[in-house]
């Protein structure tokens, strides 16, 4: 967010990913959001060849010594709940 804000204030361009993107922001491409007293223009990357757009690959990570595994099995699941756009549960 604080990076939207930078960008917003004129401060450069930058990548941010998709699933920060608000949803209304990618019903057309490319669109202008207001935000704050900057507009922001969302352009989504795609491969004109009809290639693959980009990905990434997140994990779930603790420290070894973390004992609390219930908490970690309970995130995992809030994780694996979420309907999010774009994502392809891997495991």
């Amino acid at each position: 967010e604080t990076i939207r804000h930078m960008v917003a204030a004129g401060m450069g361009v930058t990548l941010v990913p998709r699933l920060s993107v608000p949803e209304e922001a990618m019903a057309e491409q490319p669109m202008r959001k207001k935000n704050e007293d900057a507009d922001i223009l969302y352009l989504p990357i795609v491969d004109e060849a009809g290639g693959s757009p980009p990905t990434r690959r997140v994990v779930l990570t603790w420290r070894k010594s973390f004992t609390r595994y219930e908490a970690i099995a309970a995130l995992r699941n809030a994780i694996y709940a979420c309907k999010l756009p774009g994502v392809t549960r891997l495991s």
